[in-house]
């Protein structure tokens, strides 16, 4: 099944990690659609005009109406992807006015959009951060505690050659049975990445073997044999600390996290909502980071 991404793009045309990181992770990108989203700051009088527009092959005239900038980096990320199989008629190019603040008007794009997955280069994922790092903020708080993120949101940093598989971390969640079940779909016809099931036990809550089992049978349900299936569990002395040192490890392209995780000991009593993907947004390298809500 054709899956649609919405990556996100910046003026920087050296980075665009979340278009690059598509091109490295997929064997077979015929299959999808991106839609790259730049959101322009214009200035008041633009920004009364409410531009937003959306189109396959822009012409001069709304060409002319971007930053050179903006230009550029929809032009480079157009040739990245025509480097990868991706022919121009799967790529749409849409451009906004920054009205409500990007983290905002990202999330508002993907809720109207029903996009698989909001692709996040590097420079997106620090303004992303305060949704995460300040939990006293009502509003940052509420769309943690509401779920109100409408899909996935994959952090991209720069991709390290060399790097393929997915690390999917279970703690019983129902998030992450979510992770487990965006997973599946994402890899069905992915066949060149294994999943790694990893746990980590920190006393409490389900047996790792019914979180296994319960995992593979959703897997399964997406086409995905067991042969492409390895269970991991391990002791740590936090959650966030234990996936980051087997992501390292493993050399994965991808770890796949709820973004409400089960909550035990200190995250209990502190009353962390989404500490661990707090933690893993701030300190993971090379991978990216699938949170799913």
């Amino acid at each position: 099944m054709k899956k649609h991404f919405l990556v996100t793009i910046s003026n920087d045309t050296e980075n665009l990690y979340g278009v690059r990181f598509a091109c490295s992770f997929f064997n077979m990108l015929s299959e999808h659609t991106l839609t790259l989203l730049h959101i322009c700051r214009l200035d008041s009088n633009d920004m009364n005009k409410a531009l937003t527009e959306m189109w396959r092959d822009p012409d001069d005239d709304l060409k002319d109406q971007l930053p050179v900038g903006a230009r550029r980096a929809l032009e480079k990320s157009r040739e990245i992807l025509s480097q990868c199989r991706f022919t121009i008629d799967q790529v749409i190019t849409k451009t906004v006015a920054e009205r409500y603040g990007k983290v905002n008007d990202i999330l508002s794009e993907g809720a109207q959009g029903l996009y698989d997955a909001i692709i996040l280069g590097r420079r997106a994922t620090y303004a992303l951060q305060w949704m995460f790092e300040k939990p006293g903020d009502e509003i940052a708080h509420a769309m943690i505690r509401d779920n109100c993120c409408p899909a996935p949101l994959w952090i991209c940093p720069e991709p390290e050659q060399g790097r393929k598989n997915v690390l999917l971390c279970i703690d019983g969640s129902e998030n992450s049975f979510r992770a487990v079940d965006h997973v599946g779909y994402i890899l069905s016809a992915q066949d060149h990445h294994t999943i790694t099931l990893f746990r980590v036990e920190i006393g409490g809550g389900e047996e790792s073997n019914e979180l296994f089992n319960r995992a593979e049978r959703m897997l399964h349900e997406h086409g995905i044999g067991s042969e492409r299936i390895i269970r991991s569990s391990t002791w740590g002395l936090t959650v966030a600390g234990a996936i980051l040192g087997e992501s390292d490890k493993g050399g994965y392209a991808a770890v796949a996290v709820g973004m409400h995780g089960q909550e035990h000991g200190l995250l209990k009593d502190y009353n962390l909502t989404g500490g661990t993907t707090a933690k893993l947004i701030t300190k993971i390298e090379k991978a990216s980071l699938w949170c799913c809500p």
